[in-house]
C-alpha cells in the first residue's frame, strides 16, 4: 500500500539561536517504521535555506499514533560532523625564520666609505649574525570523524610515527613538499565513532630564488636552506675592506616524506 506523506498545518517551528527548524509531517499507509523513514528522507530536503543561513537535516523522528499512521518530525540545524566528514580551521599569523642574507640592500652609510656586503646581514669579522624575520606560514587543523572501530591504539601509534613527515603527493590542495604533519589528538574509537584533530603546517615551495650572486635556487617548502659564505674584499674610495659574500647555497631535506592522503585517509 502506498504511503501518503504530507505536511501538517503550521508544520514549521523555528529557532534563531541556535538556528534550527523542525518540519512536521503525517505519514499514513504503512505500519513499518523503516518504510516511513525511507519515505520521509525521500520526500524531505537534505537542507533548507533560511534567514539564518543553510540548515541541514539532522534526523527523522517517528511517533506512531495509529495502526498505520505516524507523526513525522524532521529537525534541521547547522551542519553536523558525520562519519567520514571533516571540518577545518586555519591560522595564517605566520612563522619566524633566521636569515643571514637580505632580499635587497636599501642603503649604506656613509655611502662613500661603507663596503658592499652583497646583502649579507650583520657581518662582524668572520661572523654572519643575521636576523629573525616573519615569513608566510599557514597552520591548518582538520577535525575528521572516523567510523566505529577505525581509531585504535595501533592507529594512534601510527599517527605518532608519521608526525614530522612531509607530503610527497598533493594534499589538501597543497603541492608535494608543502605540508608538514604536526600530529593528531583524539580519543578511543573501538566501540564508538571517534573524532580526531589533525594539525598541519604549510610552507610554499619556491623556485627561481637568488641569494647574492647565486641564482636559480629551487626549494621545497619544508626543506632547509643554508648559505656558505666566503671571505672577500671590496674597495671603496681607494680603501680595501674585508667582506663576506654568499658563495654556495645548499638545500637539504630534513623530514621523511609520505603519501599523506593515503596515510590519513582524507585530503587527496
Amino acid at each position: 500500500m502506498a504511503i501518503h506523506f504530507f505536511p501538517k498545518p503550521n508544520f514549521i517551528d523555528w529557532s534563531a539561536s541556535p538556528p534550527t527548524a523542525t518540519l512536521h509531517y503525517k505519514a499514513i499507509g504503512s505500519t513499518s517504521a523503516l518504510d516511513v523513514t525511507a519515505k520521509a528522507i525521500f520526500e524531505s530536503n537534505a537542507r533548507e535555506s533560511t534567514e539564518w543561513g543553510m540548515l541541514y537535516r539532522q534526523d527523522v523522528k517517528l511517533t506512531q499514533v495509529a495502526y498505520n499512521h505516524f507523526d513525522v518530525d524532521i529537525p534541521y540545524g547547522t551542519r553536523q560532523n558525520e562519519t567520514g566528514q571533516w571540518t577545518w580551521d586555519f591560522d595564517t599569523t605566520g612563522g619566524t625564520v633566521h636569515i643571514t642574507h637580505a632580499k635587497q640592500e636599501r642603503a649604506r652609510f656613509p655611502a662613500n666609505a661603507a663596503p658592499d656586503m652583497g646583502g649579507t646581514i650583520g657581518v662582524d669579522g668572520d661572523q654572519v649574525i643575521g636576523t629573525d624575520v616573519v615569513i608566510p606560514m599557514m597552520k591548518i587543523n582538520v577535525q575528521y570523524k572516523h567510523a566505529e572501530g577505525e581509531i585504535t591504539l595501533p592507529q594512534a601509534k601510527f599517527f605518532s610515527s608519521i608526525t614530522g613527515t612531509v607530503n610527497n603527493t598533493a594534499f589538501l590542495t597543497f603541492a608535494a613538499g608543502e605540508v608538514l604533519f604536526l600530529g593528531a589528538r583524539g580519543s578511543d574509537g573501538t566501540d564508538a565513532e571517534a573524532s580526531v584533530g589533525y594539525q598541519f603546517a604549510m610552507s610554499q615551495n619556491a623556485t627561481g630564488l637568488t641569494i647574492g650572486d647565486v641564482a636559480g635556487i629551487v626549494k621545497l617548502g619544508h626543506d632547509h636552506a643554508w648559505i656558505r659564505y666566503q671571505d672577500d674584499t671590496a674597495e671603496v674610495a681607494g680603501v680595501t675592506h674585508p667582506v663576506r659574500t654568499a658563495k654556495h647555497v645548499y638545500i637539504d631535506r630534513v623530514y621523511d616524506e609520505i603519501d599523506m592522503a593515503t596515510a590519513l585517509g582524507f585530503g587527496a
